[in-house]
């Protein structure tokens, strides 16, 4: 009996996609998760990523840019492998079982993404039950290139969550209420990608 209770509180329920997850997430990300879900996302999409590079160094090099510079060759040159998550004010986001967040979710650079396409039902059900399944744990590999995503988009059409992934490490970073980042394999995911490649 006691197997069966916790068994059904580990668990996600999307009541907007109709599905149930189960989860070994700890109860408080459950619970984030699980509110998000209901009321923060009315679409999903899955998207491309371009590199990142410094905001600052662009606009500084705009204004002293000589008329035969190319912006083209500057963003190629100086672009870097790098998260489009942009992480808001630091907060010590404390529970009752652990610390989870430090850093407030601010959006992402939507100029670092490539091209995008929305998912249907069925596809989001089993892109969620993949996500939202895990477990947290320490990051050993990490080379961390994320090209990949999964955008969340709220009812006012605006980007309300990212699941960024990079294949080559096996590490996601999610971005919601606050920032956490830790290894997932993402057969389903992957899988999305290449099935979508020439839409996307």
């Amino acid at each position: 009996m006691t197997f069966y209770s916790s068994l059904i509180y580990a668990q996600i329920k999307s009541e907007k996609f109709d599905t149930l997850i189960r989860t070994e997430l700890s109860d408080t990300l459950q619970s984030i998760y699980e509110s998000f879900l209901n009321n923060d996302v009315e679409k999903v999409s899955i998207a491309l990523l371009e590199k990142k590079y410094s905001h600052s160094e662009y606009y500084h090099f705009l204004k002293t840019k000589k008329i035969y510079q190319s912006r083209k060759k500057w963003i190629k040159k100086h672009s870097h492998e790098e998260s489009i998550i942009r992480i808001g004010k630091y907060y010590p986001f404390k529970h009752i079982d652990s610390m989870i967040f430090e850093s407030e979710f601010d959006g992402i650079d939507r100029e670092f993404i490539k091209s995008e396409m929305f998912l249907d039902s069925a596809e989001i059900k089993f892109a969620l039950n993949e996500m939202f399944n895990g477990v947290e744990n320490n990051i050993i590999d990490m080379c961390y290139s994320p090209r990949h995503a999964v955008l969340f988009y709220n009812a006012a059409g605006k980007v309300s969550g990212i699941y960024e992934i990079c294949f080559e490490c096996s590490n996601v970073k999610v971005g919601i209420v606050g920032i956490i980042m830790f290894p997932k394999n993402s057969p389903y995911l992957r899988e999305l990608f290449e099935k979508h490649a020439n839409e996307l």
